[in-house]
């Protein structure tokens, strides 16, 4: 039977908070949505699939790339209904409600390497890039910043001025980003001004320019947010400098360490995506287990892989 048939897909609320934190955890423990559920409706357009008045799935989706994309993120189906159909048919919908917007070309997503959807989207989309993923995890009593030494000036947060110079430099963008996407915390850009206000929402830059060329060499995007007792920080680097991309981490372990100061969590954990081209990652991630945190080997996630087709 195709479910789909009976399924019901319209706007989502506020209200349905609870069903769609029903169709379940897809991110074994991971998952953002409840903590950015309201934002995600500012930002998103967002849908819910109903089965006689249940909530069986969620997607988001919004326009970017001067309006010629469209983005979609957060999709799931609850456990019962996968395989059916269903989020077929809600991205239907989303097609659907663009088809007089002639401006619409693509559709794009991000998925990673464990997606039980994966090798079927594969098959319909075009990899455009795809990037490490490391998870390092801890205990707020095990974590001891203070034992690192850096030097955190050179690292300094980004304007959207900043980032409008970097996106007119092909020479910058052509090192910093592999197949001309910035990705920050999963959601696909093209290079262009009028993304940047997207992209700031939520999200804050770092760079690090050369002295003697006065070009930018690592750019690295940061975003927090607290789940029930636990601080996740995502920290998404460009750049293949392994030195200068220390640095940057350094900087954002001072960071950590303010909002660990400000807050009452028990437990940290950082979600690090970076290129594959990177050098000896080594250098920058041992920084992370000399403040007293840990990698997780034991994640079977550990790439992002960024996926586009033309619509039209």
């Amino acid at each position: 039977m195709n479910m789909a048939d009976d399924l019901v897909i319209r706007s989502a609320t506020l209200q349905d908070y609870r069903g769609v934190m029903d169709i379940g955890d897809v991110y074994e423990g991971r998952d953002y949505l409840s903590v950015m559920y309201e934002k995600y409706l500012k930002w998103f357009n967002c849908h819910v699939g109903e089965i006689d008045g249940e909530i069986v799935a969620f997607n988001a989706d919004r326009l970017v790339d001067a309006g010629a994309t469209i983005a979609t993120a957060a999709a799931r189906v609850k456990e019962g209904y996968q395989g059916r159909g269903i989020l077929a048919a809600i991205l239907k919908h989303v097609h659907d409600s663009y088809i007089n917007l002639k401006t619409v070309k693509y559709e794009v997503m991000t998925i990673n390497n464990t997606n039980v959807y994966g090798e079927r989207i594969k098959r319909k989309f075009t990899q455009i890039l795809e990037r490490v993923v490391v998870e390092i995890i801890g205990e707020i009593g095990d974590f001891k910043p203070n034992k690192i030494e850096s030097d955190q000036t050179k690292v300094q947060e980004l304007t959207s001025e900043d980032l409008k110079e970097i996106f007119q430099s092909k020479e910058i963008c052509s090192k910093l980003f592999p197949g001309e996407r910035i990705v920050p915390n999963w959601y696909p850009y093209r290079l262009l001004p009028g993304n940047i206000p997207l992209m700031m929402d939520g999200c804050q830059f770092w760079g690090t320019k050369s002295s003697e060329q006065s070009k930018y060499t690592t750019l690295t995007v940061t975003e927090h947010f607290i789940v029930g007792e636990r601080l996740e920080f995502k920290l998404c680097i460009y750049g293949s400098d392994a030195v200068d991309i220390q640095q940057h981490c350094l900087k954002h372990i001072h960071n950590l360490n303010i909002l660990v100061k400000s807050g009452t969590c028990t437990s940290i954990m950082i979600h690090i995506t970076y290129s594959l081209d990177c050098g000896d990652t080594s250098t920058f991630l041992s920084v992370f287990e000399k403040s007293g945190l840990k990698i997780n080997h034991d994640l079977d996630v550990n790439r992002l892989i960024l996926l586009e087709r033309k619509i039209r």
